[in-house]
């Protein structure tokens, strides 16, 4: 007798599944809507309620001038409400993004021009790879024939740049899908990941690979891990899309 169930979105045995009304069973982790994306959030956004007018007798009711007070004792100048202070820090935020995205492009265009040819050394590369195998982190629970060997990079949060000389060797799961890798990813390197519980892209992480040097490329979070391979580059980027 089996006992739990898959969760649909990122693959884990729950003993405790949560059934969605999309007719899909997810882990704790992602039981929210917003947290495996799922298609009745989306339906119920797009399709508003319709509205129904009602006639109703207002005769009886007081006036509204008994009800509220006199505008002109009470005077608010709406420029200094506090919606202002939210509207410029999400300014602020867009503006961070942008900048953000400038300076990834920014680093692979240099990184272009300094940069050495690579070398086609079977025995050099063979060399790396063991390097990068032997200092990779990841989940201790994945099987070794299921490992996928990544260097990582992160857009620094403050300053909105990558460091160059940084590159963190992490393993991933082949069949899990991108979104779980990119969760474990920012276990291990202790990022701040509210993706689960948000839908504000300004405060998501994002997963680009780069080929090239020009050519962006975002990994959707329902794709599988399977499409990496073993040495690829990734880059994390907080709230920037392309």
């Amino acid at each position: 007798m089996e006992i739990g169930e898959h969760c649909a979105f990122c693959g884990q045995i729950d003993f405790l599944p949560f059934k969605c009304s999309c007719k899909s069973s997810f882990c704790s982790q992602h039981r929210q809507t917003e947290a495996h994306n799922c298609p009745n959030l989306k339906l119920k956004t797009s399709s508003p309620k319709p509205t129904t007018n009602i006639d109703v007798d207002t005769s009886h009711l007081p006036s509204a001038s008994t009800l509220f007070p006199d505008r002109s004792k009470f005077k608010v100048d709406l420029k200094t409400t506090e919606t202002n202070p939210t509207n410029l820090k999400g300014t602020l935020i867009k503006q961070n993004n942008t900048s953000a995205i400038s300076k990834l492009k920014s680093f692979f265009a240099k990184k272009s021009k300094s940069s050495k040819k690579v070398s086609s050394n079977p025995s050099k590369r063979i060399i790396e790879a063991a390097q990068l195998k032997s200092k990779a982190k990841g989940d201790s629970k994945i099987p070794a024939s299921e490992r996928i060997f990544i260097w990582v990079q992160v857009l620094d949060e403050e300053n909105n740049q990558i460091d160059k000389d940084t590159k963190s060797p992490m393993f991933i799961s082949r069949g899990w899908p991108i979104g779980r890798g990119l969760d474990s990813i920012a276990t291990q390197l202790k990022l701040k990941n509210i993706n689960n519980r948000t839908n504000d892209s300004s405060q998501r992480l994002f997963l680009f690979k780069v080929e090239n040097g020009e050519n962006f490329i975002k990994l959707n979070t329902s794709d599988r891990c399977s499409s990496l391979k073993d040495g690829d580059n990734v880059y994390i980027v907080r709230g920037t899309e392309v």
